[in-house]
């Protein structure tokens, strides 16, 4: 074959394969479910060279400590707040209320050794087994005192961080979120949005058994949690439903410690015990002819800051409003709830298509804020938002094409609620962060480009706990030049 005949064979074929590209859809031809017939675009020939890439390295290095930079008992150390802000990725404010979170921070800034604080730690996947509010917790009882995890699930629903839990095999759970039953009509589920019980679900036909029942629940310390949630003194039980009187019995080290009886009623019930000494494990021993719901176990001391974990996989957080109210408002109530932090919408990712579904799940999410906001009149909200989230797209892990527009929806919903925001994906380094968090040596995220790993949780948890102690001490140091002033 002659050189220009191979000549005219190559430019046709280019010629062929120019057209194919112009012509062939962007989103490529779908063949089933699982297969997607892609064709290389003009932008793929040249967009790997354009590609942003994150300096997770950067990242990490830049990370502060501080609680050494803004100590909390140094009352002559010089602080420039405005510089420090600029290392951290900042709570972002309603533009009609700078200080949002105002109410919360006094309460903050007065606590003192009889009082109690209670943070609500609200989460999908990305926050179980205590991932970032153990960090969270920890940090905070460091600075302002505290021992004991706060909430905890009855029975152990996935691997726990911060305590060993085992349990007897009869515990069955109900969950108002994902599969629910549907013979729990009345939909008291409790703070944790699920409950658990050693008997079946009763009804209004229900009779005392012939014989009775017994259960047991362990909590023990996590050789692997931090020091402070290791301790308590305090243990509760968050009951309600509770058909017939039963037998409780709390032991420690297989010392008998009290035995006592739940009591019977409908509304939300709350056993106590203290201890006089810190403790740092415990069981629960139940017998009846009926079990109660328990909605949940905490342990605490007499006082400092507490925040809870309750995740709820799956979940959008769109969950609230579609439980039982009345018994929501009585336990935040009684919990003595002062601010919620509320981290959702990575659920709902994968699902959105477009930017009209966007705004109506921030439509839907507005709703609960308000519901909550509404239950809890005098507790401050705090979201955070979605991380970087990446999915295959042709032979490489991009970010989900429509994140941005639900960050932006849940930024929108928060505001108009009164809430205040903070923005995982932009601390992260915004789009594509995620697989760089993923190859990063050594990894700060999975290999399902969702979760982070370990290590990654504890860099996140610190810019976000750098944020929230900052924004703490602009209040404070905002309040001395009041007094100054005056």
């Amino acid at each position: 074959m002659k050189a220009k005949h191979v000549l005219y064979f190559v430019v046709v074929v280019i010629g062929i394969l120019t057209i194919i590209m112009a012509v062939f859809p962007k989103d490529g031809i779908r063949i089933n479910d699982q297969w997607v017939l892609f064709f290389p675009t003009f932008e793929d020939m040249f967009a790997r060279e354009n590609k942003t890439t994150i300096d997770t390295d950067s990242i990490v290095n830049n990370q502060i400590n501080i609680d050494s930079l803004v100590p909390l008992d140094d009352t002559t150390k010089e602080i420039d707040l405005e510089e420090l802000k600029k290392m951290v990725t900042p709570l972002e404010y309603p533009e009609n209320n700078p200080h949002a979170l105002d109410k919360f921070f006094a309460k903050l800034s007065n606590i003192s050794g009889e009082n109690k604080i209670r943070i609500m730690h609200y989460g999908d996947s990305q926050i179980e087994g205590d991932r970032i509010t153990a960090y969270l917790r920890n940090k905070l009882q460091g600075r302002y005192g505290g021992y004991g995890m706060g909430l905890c699930s009855p029975v152990a629903v996935y691997s726990q961080f911060s305590m060993k839990q085992e349990n007897s095999p009869n515990w069955n759970r109900h969950t108002g979120f994902g599969v629910m039953d549907p013979a729990v009509e009345d939909k008291k589920f409790g703070p944790m949005i699920a409950f658990n019980r050693f008997a079946p679900l009763t009804d209004s036909l229900w009779q005392r058994p012939d014989a009775k029942m017994s259960a047991w629940l362990s909590f023990s310390k996590s050789e692997i949690g931090y020091g402070n949630t290791g301790k308590f003194k305090e243990v509760y039980v968050y009951y309600g439903n509770c058909r017939e009187k039963c037998k409780i019995s709390v032991l420690s080290n297989d010392i008998v410690l009290v035995t006592d009886s739940l009591q019977m009623g409908e509304d939300l019930h709350v056993f106590k015990y203290t201890s006089s000494e810190y403790l740092d494990n415990i069981k629960l021993e139940f017998e009846g002819y009926d079990s109660p719901d328990i909605y949940g176990v905490s342990f605490e001391d007499a006082s400092g800051i507490y925040v809870d974990n309750i995740a709820l996989r799956g979940s959008s957080g769109t969950v609230f409003s579609t439980t039982n109210g009345n018994l929501l408002i009585q336990s935040f109530a009684y919990l003595g709830t002062d601010l919620f932090i509320l981290q959702f919408g990575g659920n709902s990712v994968p699902y959105i298509e477009d930017k009209k579904s966007a705004e109506q799940f921030g439509n839907y999410f507005y709703y609960q804020l308000a519901f909550l906001k509404n239950a809890v009149p005098d507790a401050c909200f705090i979201v955070i938002g979605p991380s970087d989230m990446a999915t295959k797209i042709k032979d490489d892990f991009e970010t989900y094409p429509n994140l941005e527009n639900i960050i932006s929806e849940l930024k929108k919903a928060t505001h108009k609620a009164g809430g205040v925001y903070w923005d995982m994906y932009k601390a992260m380094g915004g789009k594509n962060s995620m697989s760089a968090w993923v190859t990063a040596d050594p990894p700060l995220a999975g290999t399902d480009y969702i979760h982070f790993t370990p290590y990654g949780t504890s860099v996140i948890s610190n810019m976000f706990y750098n944020a929230f102690v900052l924004e703490a001490t602009d209040y404070t140091e905002r309040k001395k030049n009041e007094t100054v002033e005056e």
